[in-house]
């Protein structure tokens, strides 16, 4: 039964990085950096089902509470969500890949070195699982995630340049290699903290899973859970460095 869990969630969970990647980057232009309607219409779906989960969660467990209460679940919920899938579609496509590669290693890190040498609990209550190794371990995914990309794509424009400009470019492309880490540790902390408020959250309404639209990883928000605050966070990032600039 675990074996065929695994495979269902294995299974799942790659054809959901396929839909996604491939949705966000058909049709983009990276001359123009325009992305295709495939972009706008994922997102825009993405982000009304998450909305859609998240009332349908507090609808049926939030019956007792008073009506300004459930209001303010509402708003602030709402709000919350809806702000990481606007800021998502004023970003470059490319961007948003990496952003989201950066955010799934870190999770996948942190879940790798978790499991196997996991030993000191970040966050008994909310999240039992989640250990500081674990969190170490997804760090280090985040950053080098970061700088892979930094490497192969982002890094581009200095290709050729260092045997040219001498020591200038080299200066200028060690600054961006240490931006992009900083864009892996920032990014890697707004994922951990996002996973936290939704752990928070489900465990507030007693739930254990979002929803069951994505087989073996639950719902929406299960899914892009640390993404919700993980783009606004690399959004201020890129406005305070200009790191793709």
């Amino acid at each position: 039964m675990k074996a065929n869990s695994l495979l269902i969630r294995a299974l799942s969970g790659t054809v959901l990085v396929l839909l996604v990647v491939g949705m966000t980057l058909a049709w983009y232009d990276p001359a123009t950096g325009v992305p295709g309607r495939t972009f706008y219409l994922l997102w825009s779906v993405v982000g009304l089902l998450t909305l859609w989960e998240y009332g349908r969660l507090l609808g049926a467990r939030l019956k007792t509470r008073s009506a300004g209460g459930r209001a303010a679940w509402y708003l602030l919920g709402g709000a919350y969500i809806a702000q990481a899938f606007v800021l998502i579609q004023l970003m470059d496509a490319m961007l948003v890949v990496t952003l989201m590669t950066v955010v799934w290693m870190s999770d996948t890190g942190a879940y790798l070195v978790g499991s196997t040498v996991g030993r000191h609990k970040m966050a008994p209550v909310v999240s039992p699982k989640k250990t500081w190794e674990g969190f170490a371990g997804g760090m280090l995914f985040a950053v080098g995630v970061s700088l892979v990309w930094y490497s192969l794509y982002w890094g581009g424009q200095y290709d050729g340049a260092i045997a040219t400009w001498g020591a200038a470019a080299y200066d200028s492309h060690l600054v961006g290699a240490l931006k992009w880490a900083g864009f892996g540790i920032v990014v890697g902390l707004a994922a951990t903290v996002g996973d936290l408020v939704e752990s928070k959250f489900k465990r507030t309404i007693d739930v254990k899973d979002s929803g069951g639209i994505i087989p073996g990883h639950g719902g929406m928000l299960d899914r892009f859970d640390a993404l919700l605050l993980a783009v606004p966070v690399a959004w201020g990032y890129l406005l305070l460095t200009a790191l793709t600039e």
